[in-house]
């Protein structure tokens, strides 16, 4: 039985007399009446409403009855594409087939229509929204449009309803081929103003009737064309404005589409070597949609169609496509929240002990997201003002990137400030520390500062490993610590993970939740356990890596065992990222308090020692070729029977992890798997076409034979 409700689309009708366009059939789309918070999406009796109402107006325009048609939305948002809730249920998800021929119906019909079309966005157009605009002739779009783009390849499926065969057509082979292809990977969506500058829109149009008054001047610059060229303007044949949707076999345009395809995608491989390595990984969606963009020169409209439904169908029963709708909708209903966290206290200015790169990073986002003086503490004069060039630097930084404007960035930079005096931040209502990971080092803080602040006063640490708790020992009023460890680069890492102690109270922990969500980033809470969520499953799988190499293993096979994970680099490029004397130090940690679990390796102790590095740098590689000086600490050959690699370390690998969050799950570390899912996705580059690590360890079996259950039930179960 189907547990899916569709929030059924509706589409408003209207004529509007236009004196250059005559009479023209306006439909709205539009969600739920009462529901109009929600955007209009397409599910199966969404997507017959609106197709059915254009087939409608088309009947109406082959009878003479109308001059035009309009497309528009409601609110910020014209059609926000297929329901994404509906894949998560697989009898709903079998309407997909038949939405899809629904769809591609119409796109061959409107092609036919006597009278143009428009296409007015008034906000979000993404994925079978914008398919659904690609129907039109002429786009327009608000000036502040936003969440314009065809995300499909990302949710592991691909843009099935006409976008991959259309989409070159409107904006040229390069820029289809980016979007349908590379922007879904870095979740990239146009404004408004990037639509008009690739042509995906033809004009900006402040509302519905200078939209209008825009597309009648675009129709009759046309109209006049045909005339001169001895065309009848009032033919009742199809609008002559259209031009062919595909390339024809040969010509330049079909070559552009074949140069696009094999362009580079960085400077180490090109898009299809990209798309060919995402295969391997478990993601075919990129590739599938490289080889229907192949296909589409000299092809008839209907052949690039048919081909373009038969793999969307494929995908959409694929494990990629049902890990990557997983891991959107974890990220959808995570997200930040508009609403304040009830409890939390009024912050009216932060301190941060502390003005290393670290803290001046943290400070200039505490900064920007409360929009309250922020003051840094040093002992050193030199290290203080060094930190706060530092914090205005990340605050010009957003400044550019268009976050917020020149005269608010000003502000922000006028509210940070650096003192050497710990009296200073006595009037703080938070002060988040952010020294060196040692023990005794916060804990003195932390003792400095609670006789200094008043008594609500937040202690913040962003402690990467070590207890929180144990900071707190000795505190006068320990119920109000609590940890928000962020991760580098902070501005652009989107994870803290909030850490509480059996003493946290309520009112602190909402505070540090409210904190987070004022700094529109994604916060998952965890319980003060050793390496909270991120970190423990890291140091689980560069554990299993350094025991194979100590075990003599070869170093090369070693870092390219887990490639069919898919991670963002490899085990080796991690190990240098974090540190090695980090990682060291982390591992003792873990294996400390967690137990022989968890390995701590002697070889990496050396070539911490050392200073050395497990990878070369070299530019333009996939992957950073191994450093020789791993081969001189570990050895090379003469494994043992304990050094597995290849399909052995990767099963090893996964059965880890599996039994690590079992007893993470069963030590309520975290209440649930999705919550570890987010932490992973955000904070290690998870690939979300596993749907989050525990949908990928039920998918190949090893929460089975490591935890003894499904994370997920049958959900993700192997067939």
């Amino acid at each position: 039985m189907s547990s899916y409700t569709e929030h059924v689309t509706r589409v408003l009708t209207e004529d509007l007399d236009h004196t250059a366009l005559g009479t023209v059939a306006v439909l709205t789309l539009a969600p739920p009446e009462g529901e109009e918070r929600r955007p209009a999406t397409l599910g199966p009796q969404s997507i017959e409403a609106v197709t059915g109402a254009i087939d409608t107006a088309l009947d109406r325009a082959e009878a003479g009855e109308i001059g035009a048609i309009a497309l528009t939305g409601t609110g910020r948002v014209f059609l926000a594409g297929a329901d994404l809730s509906m894949f998560a249920d697989a009898q709903a998800a079998g309407s997909v087939p038949a939405m899809t021929e629904r769809a591609h119906a119409l796109q061959v019909r409107v092609r036919t229509s006597p009278v143009p079309v428009l296409a007015h966005l008034n906000g979000a157009a993404l994925g079978g929204g914008l398919e659904v605009a690609l129907m039109a002739d002429v786009r327009t779009a608000v000036p502040g449009a936003r969440g314009i783009g065809l995300p499909e390849t990302g949710l592991g499926i691909l843009p099935g309803w006409g976008g991959t065969t259309l989409l070159q057509s409107v904006v040229g082979p390069e820029t289809a081929v980016r979007m349908v292809l590379e922007d879904p990977a870095r979740d990239k969506q146009l404004s408004a103003a990037q639509a008009l500058e690739i042509g995906l829109v033809d004009e900006l149009a402040e509302d519905l009737p200078a939209a209008l008054d825009a597309f009648a001047a675009i129709v009759a610059a046309h109209d006049d064309e045909e005339t001169e060229d001895g065309a009848d303007a009032g033919s009742t044949t199809a609008w002559a404005g259209r031009t062919a949707p595909l390339p024809a076999a040969g010509s330049p345009e079909a070559e552009e589409l074949a140069d696009a395809l094999d362009a580079p995608h960085t400077s180490a491989e090109t898009r299809r070597q990209w798309a060919a390595r995402l295969e391997t990984q478990g993601a075919p969606s990129v590739s599938r949609a490289l080889d229907l963009l192949q296909q589409l020169p000299g092809s008839t409209l209907e052949d690039a169609l048919a081909r373009e439904a038969t793999a969307l169908t494929e995908l959409a029963a694929t494990p990629g496509a049902a890990g990557a709708i997983h891991a959107a909708e974890l990220l959808r209903h995570g997200k930040p929240g508009r609403r304040p966290v009830e409890g939390a206290r009024e912050i009216r200015s932060v301190g941060v002990a502390g003005a290393g790169l670290m803290a001046s990073q943290i400070a200039a986002q505490l900064a920007l997201g409360l929009q309250v003086p922020v003051i840094m503490r040093d002992l050193d004069a030199a290290i203080a003002e060094k930190g706060l060039a530092h914090a205005c630097e990340v605050v010009a930084e957003a400044a550019s990137r268009g976050l917020l404007d020149e005269s608010a960035a000003s502000a922000v930079a006028a509210g940070l400030s650096v003192t050497t005096d710990v009296a200073d931040l006595a009037g703080c209502d938070l002060v988040l520390e952010a020294v060196p990971e040692v023990l005794a080092i916060k804990r003195s803080v932390f003792q400095e500062l609670e006789g200094l602040l008043s008594p609500e006063a937040l202690l913040v640490s962003n402690t990467s490993s070590l207890s929180v708790a144990a900071m707190a020992e000795g505190l006068a009023h320990p119920e109000r610590v609590v940890g928000l460890h962020f991760f580098n680069p902070v501005a652009k890492m989107p994870l803290v993970e909030v850490i509480h102690t059996e003493q946290t109270d309520d009112a602190t922990l909402a505070t540090g939740l409210e904190v987070v969500r004022r700094l529109r980033k994604f916060g998952v809470r965890s319980a003060d356990a050793p390496g909270f969520i991120v970190n423990r499953l890291l140091f689980r799988v560069l554990g299993a890596v350094l025991a194979s190499l100590d075990a003599g293993a070869d170093p090369a096979e070693v870092d390219a065992s887990l490639d069919p994970l898919g991670l963002p680099m490899r085990p080796f490029t991690l190990l240098d990222l974090v540190g090695l004397k980090v990682a060291d130090h982390v591992g003792e940690v873990l294996r400390g308090e967690l137990g022989e679990r968890f390995h701590a390796s002697p070889g990496l102790h050396e070539m911490a020692e050392r200073g050395g590095r497990f990878t070369d740098r070299v530019k333009g590689a996939v992957h950073a070729p191994v450093s020789a000086a791993v081969g001189e600490v570990f050895g090379t050959g003469g494994a043992s029977g304990d050094a597995p690699v290849g399909d052995a370390l990767l099963e090893a690998v996964q059965d880890g992890l599996a039994e690590e969050i079992g007893l993470m799950l069963d030590e309520h570390v975290v209440e649930s798997p999705d919550q570890i899912d987010l932490g992973m996705i955000l904070g290690a580059g998870f690939p979300r076409h596993r749907g989050g690590i525990t949908p990928y360890l039920d998918q190949v079996g090893a929460s089975e034979r490591a935890a003894g259950r499904r994370f997920h039930g049958d959900r993700f179960a192997r067939s």
